[in-house]
């Protein structure tokens, strides 16, 4: 298809005269037709969806239950090592601040730190009845995207459900939601955004920091003499359905797992949605096989997936994995210990999922053997005209709180999970071997995933000429090997003076005209180019979760989960494009990179200053560790090299 598209363009090589319009005139008409627009987010895309079915197979091509541990511990190393390895265990600190007495329960607002400093608030709620004496089985209660965090009325319907059936239940706020402020102009899922990309740069994730609040929490239950330690469930719907999933396979503490509204497949999701907020996004997780079957399988415990048919977590996602996973309990002998209850309606933790989870956790954490089998047509039934309003759900409107004004921030002795980065940042910088030279070239190179020119495979076509005012204008495009299609205005004035420039951004090329412009006026042949996932091949079908405003967010959370950088590969293309520019000018380009480009631009020149002769940023971005150290709003996957702080910053190549 792709040699069709070449020669078709070759074939209707085309004319222009001075009337046309100069520069941006020419070089704004798109090379490629209209639909190849999605085409940077196809090619990789492809390769997520490769490697989404090869870590399924990989599950299911275990056939014993020896084969399935040693996969499993393999896998559980790999995971840790992806998040970024988890830290020291610190005094909890735990403090009660007050007890409620209601019909069948009793409802605690607790409060402990996960790191110092890093207050966790709570509210545990616990049975209140001669039938149930302590020390109770427990689970915990992972919240979704509300702001309310743990004030939400679903999640404290499940605390009280849960204590009435005499399971002590830990409900927790989320970093960035309910009582747990960071800073106070991000929250929510922009909160765990920002602070994912940061903790990237440190090779950390924020899988980490919300993964080590649900084990910490689980520390607080083995601190009281009231809980039975050592064996709790887990349960939380949507972004709940995302940390129930990935601390499950991650505590072996765990015993059972309830995830609503998560589990599908990664492929089903990011072609439907596209990446969502940053605990989804691991480093390399698909390099290594991490995916949704994965989080069901790895614990090595009961689980039961909870989806509903209207979801925008895809359910014909989740109806893979679900055969996934049973073959695979099939080939290792791992008993009937996973299943799925559906319900009808969009995304949400309904009635009869909660239902569904009591009775989960009731047969598993309780060993209550009086705790039918699920009844997934009567958990339906309970949808049916159930308010949430109308029902009990513990703590309601600011009763939950237990900070005075509702905010941690305010607290005495407080610390962000920002003060936690910028304290890593500081260790870093004051341990980390200062690189320069070929030392600095070759560990930018490895650590963003750059590939050098003559082993890329890259091809260069021309499709066409013509001149006008003093100017030849030629119309390529760079094959890549993953059939993605690169294209570009080779611009040669006829008389060429100076080395050659190499002009690009993410926006259309006609937004950088007047670079283009000049340059020629300096006497230099220009070539403006569109990188992957820039100008005409910049379209996306899901706009980025965390940063809607750049369309190239999508692309490089895509790539962060097979371990490459979207930083490296138009590096790459980069010095490609310099190694072409060399041999048809006798000279080492310049690149002229406007923003979003800028970082690339300064890895390519970093890696290979025999190739870049010069490189200009315009509109330079912030060095790493400055975004770190003023946690830095509205950084970016698309400027970020996981863990490369460790080593250097992208200032340091320009030096």
């Amino acid at each position: 298809m792709r040699k069709v598209l070449v020669a078709a363009l070759i074939a209707g090589a085309f004319t222009a005269s001075a009337d046309d319009g100069w520069v941006k005139g020419i070089i704004s008409k798109d090379i490629l037709p209209a639909k190849m627009g999605v085409s940077s987010e196809d090619a990789v895309f492809s390769k997520v969806a490769e490697a989404d079915i090869a870590a399924d197979r990989a599950w299911q091509s275990l056939k014993s239950r020896e084969e399935y541990e040693a996969y499993r511990k393999a896998m559980h190393e790999k995971y840790v090592e992806a998040i970024g390895g988890f830290p020291e265990r610190t005094a909890l600190n735990p403090i009660t601040v007050d007890t409620y007495k209601f019909d069948g329960y009793v409802a605690e607002k607790v409060m402990f730190e996960s790191h110092p400093g890093v207050y966790v608030t709570a509210n545990l709620y616990l049975p209140d009845s001669p039938r149930f004496r302590p020390p109770y089985k427990a689970c915990l209660v992972t919240c979704g995207h509300s702001q309310e965090g743990k004030g939400e009325r679903a999640y404290g319907r499940m605390g009280v459900m849960a204590a009435k059936a005499g399971l002590a239940c830990l409900v927790y706020d989320p970093i960035s939601q309910g009582e747990r402020i960071q800073v106070p102009s991000t929250m929510n899922v922009m909160g765990h955004y920002r602070l994912g990309v940061l903790a990237a740069l440190l090779g950390k994730s924020m899988a980490l920091f919300r993964i080590w609040d649900g084990i910490r929490a689980m520390d607080y239950l083995d601190s009281r003499a009231d809980i039975e330690h050592g064996s709790y469930g887990i349960m939380g719907n949507s972004g709940g359905g995302t940390m129930t999933s990935l601390i499950m396979s991650i505590d072996p503490r765990v015993k059972a797992g309830a995830p609503s509204c998560f589990i599908s497949t990664i492929s089903d999701v990011f072609s439907d949605i596209g990446p969502q907020d940053s605990e989804q996004v691991i480093f390399g997780q698909l390099a290594f096989g991490l995916n949704h079957s994965s989080f069901v399988l790895l614990g090595d415990n009961p689980v039961r997936m909870h989806c509903v048919h209207s979801d925008f977590f895809a359910f014909r996602g989740s109806l893979r994995t679900l055969d996934v996973v049973k073959t695979t309990a099939r080939n290792c002998s791992l008993g009937d210990r996973y299943a799925m209850t559906d319900v009808q309606g969009p995304h949400g933790w309904r009635e009869g999922a909660r239902q569904s989870t009591l009775l989960w956790m009731r047969r598993y954490i309780a060993g209550d053997r009086t705790a039918p089998d699920v009844d997934v047509a009567k958990c339906r039934e309970a949808d049916v005209g159930f308010s949430i309003y109308k029902a009990d759900y513990g703590l309601s409107g600011t009763n939950h709180c237990v900070t005075a004004e509702g905010d941690v921030s305010k607290t005495p002795g407080f610390r962000s999970v920002y003060d936690i980065l910028k304290k890593e940042l500081d260790v870093v910088e004051s341990t980390r071997e200062r690189l320069s030279g070929a030392k600095l070239a070759a560990a930018a190179a490895k650590a963003a995933g750059i590939v050098q020119p003559d082993k890329c495979g890259l091809v260069v076509k021309e499709c066409g000429s013509f001149a006008t005012n003093g100017v030849t204008f030629t119309k390529l495009m760079v094959l890549c090997p993953d059939a993605l299609v690169l294209p570009a205005f080779l611009c040669r004035p006829e008389k060429e003076t100076a080395a050659p420039a190499i002009v690009t951004g993410v926006n259309r090329r006609g937004a950088y005209a007047d670079l283009v412009e000049k340059a020629l006026s300096e006497g230099r042949a220009v070539l403006s180019m569109d990188f992957i996932g820039a100008g005409e091949i910049g379209e996306t079908k899901n706009t980025f979760y965390g940063l809607k405003q750049n369309k190239d967010e999508g692309l490089a959370a895509m790539l962060y989960t097979l371990g490459k950088s979207l930083v490296g590969e138009r590096a790459t293309e980069m010095l490609f494009m310099a190694s072409y520019m060399k041999q048809l000018t006798g000279k080492s380009p310049k690149i002229v990179a406007c923003r979003r480009m800028a970082i690339a631009a300064a890895h390519a020149y970093g890696v290979r200053r025999d190739l870049v002769g010069e490189v200009e940023l315009v509109a330079r971005p912030l060095s790493w560790a400055e975004a770190v150290r003023t946690s830095a709003d509205l950084y970016s996957y698309a400027n970020t090299v996981n863990g490369a702080l460790r080593v250097y910053d992208w200032v340091d190549l320009l030096d």
